[in-house]
């Protein structure tokens, strides 16, 4: 039986769809590559042959080193990572499928199967000396769906844990808080503080310390969906329900989820439910979302600092994510950013020059790309794409903000947009297709004097839809077209007042 790290179902019926996916996707993989490759070059990093380089956390080290956890139980130290000559060394050995890895206070913290442990080279010999339980009590019963991963460390010093459900009926005393996030303090006491995930396997923060996760499409997940984790939430998937009636449950459902309805209607009518930040349309923006990766570079990485990069595992590329606040509460957009992977992207990471390395393996499932596992390295030319840079709401509509200054003829153009709304089904089945699709009417509402802000007027905005956008008609002062048109703007909320120019 082969394992898998996500929880993706082993019907055959999947499988073959996810082949034929696969097949249609080559070309689109290819091309991207050829045209991302100008502003953003990967490489393959090197590493031993005998080294079965399956990347499941990384953690960057202070110079030019990075720790590498590895699915079969390892952690590796890499040095001298960007000279393309890396050297590597063994740390750490023994741990139960490590899915995580973070540098906390000088040390390296990894969430195994069963605790949240604590890594430490007291003689200072390059190897770990003390494997010490920092945090544990979660339920673990063999199922082999039980992953835990993380740590994340938020802006207090926290770290998160977090748990996937379990597969299969039926109540098990073993399995608590399967479905959940849990907050470990700096005392090593935890507590859960969300709960509903399927296979959380990206959890991180953003540059304000709040904490994210990703989560995968399947039962009671319509699509991919990006999740702000905080207190009190249900982020949707109902077998963690049954650890609600727990004193230390942060939120109670004391009746059965209603059926039939859409993920806007269930956000109205479950108390504690909350729609994700961004939902990543299946196939068009990904498969299998993993790990979460703010950019902390201050432009060594481009044009896109502060935003969130997220991996992708099935279609293995690397997608790019603007959220805002509206209402008190965090929604964005998603945009397609570099395809072309040796496999899987599941951990991303900066390296001390600013670029971003890519841990991958494939293992468990299918996934775009020549290799298995591996490491590659994403740096930035120097060169601008012209790109849309964000997407946020305004109270008639949308505006967009773009790296290169636009050409003023195809901005103002309603013909250069097209642009549809549409929300999921909230359901137990596997997945969801779009419905309730609406084309929407597009009127230019306003250029800025910089050419670099445009308005869009919208006929109707309608809570918990996404709303895609097409811009292939715009192009930049030098006659260039974006090189990802597409955008994908989760709307949960729509202004109330007006945002002020500048903001």
């Amino acid at each position: 039986m082969v394992t898998r790290f996500f929880t993706k179902d082993t019907q055959i019926g999947q499988s073959i769809f996810k082949f034929f996916v696969y097949l249609l996707s080559v070309s689109l993989w290819i091309n991207s590559n050829a045209a991302e490759n100008d502003y953003y070059k990967l490489t393959s990093v090197n590493f031993p042959e005998d080294l079965k380089l399956e990347v499941s956390g990384m953690a960057a080290l202070p110079g030019d080193r990075m720790a590498i956890a590895i699915r079969k139980g390892e952690v590796w130290i890499a040095e001298n990572l960007s000279t393309g000559k890396p050297v590597y060394k063994r740390f750490a050995s023994g741990l139960h499928e490590p899915l995580g890895l973070a540098l906390h206070k000088r040390d390296l913290y990894t969430v195994q199967r069963s605790e949240l442990t604590r890594l430490r080279d007291t003689n200072a010999d390059g190897r770990a000396d003390e494997y010490l339980t920092y945090a544990k009590g979660w339920g673990v019963t063999g199922n082999y769906h039980e992953y835990a991963y993380g740590p994340a460390v938020d802006g207090d010093g926290n770290l998160w844990v977090a748990l996937n459900c379990s597969i299969g009926k039926g109540y098990n005393p073993n399995n608590q808080w399967r479905g959940w996030s849990l907050r470990v303090k700096p005392d090593g006491s935890w507590a859960p503080i969300s709960g509903g995930f399927r296979s959380p396997s990206g959890i991180g923060t953003n540059l304000a310390g709040d904490v994210f996760a990703t989560d995968q499409q399947g039962n009671w997940f319509p699509t991919c969906p990006l999740v702000h984790v905080k207190r009190g939430v249900f982020h949707g998937h109902a077998d963690a329900l049954q650890f609600t009636s727990r004193p230390e449950a942060t939120f109670k459902l004391n009746q059965p989820l209603p059926k039939n309805l859409t993920v806007a209607e269930a956000a109205k009518r479950i108390p504690a439910y909350q729609l994700p930040a961004v939902w990543f349309p299946y196939r068009k923006m990904g498969m299998s979302t993993t790990d979460i990766l703010a950019d902390s570079t201050q432009g060594k990485f481009g044009p896109f600092a502060g935003q969130i990069f997220c991996g992708e595992f099935t279609m293995s590329f690397v997608s790019r994510v603007f959220l805002e606040k509206v209402g008190g509460e965090y929604q964005g957009v998603c945009f397609r950013f570099r395809d072309g992977l040796d496999c899987a992207a599941l951990r991303l990471q900066w390296g001390a020059e600013g670029s971003m390395y890519i841990g991958q393996s494939n293992r468990g499932w299918n996934s775009l790309g020549t290799k298995s596992y591996g490491l590659q390295r994403l740096q930035w030319t120097g060169k601008v794409p012209f790109e849309m840079k964000s997407m946020s709401v305004t109270r008639n509509g949308f505006r967009l903000s773009f790296t290169q200054m636009l050409d003023d003829g195809t901005a103002v153009t309603p013909k250069s947009y097209t642009l549809k709304s549409y929300t999921y089904p909230y359901q137990s089945r596997y997945g969801g297709e779009p419905v309730d699709v609406k084309t929407h009417e597009v009127k230019f509402a306003g250029l800025d004097a910089l050419g670099l802000f445009i308005n869009l007027a919208v006929d109707e905005l309608r809570e918990g839809y996404v709303y895609e956008l097409h811009a292939h008609g715009v192009r930049d002062h030098k006659g260039r077209p974006l090189l990802h048109p597409e955008a994908y703007y989760t709307l949960n909320r729509v202004l109330k007042e007006q945002r002020v120019q500048g903001d």
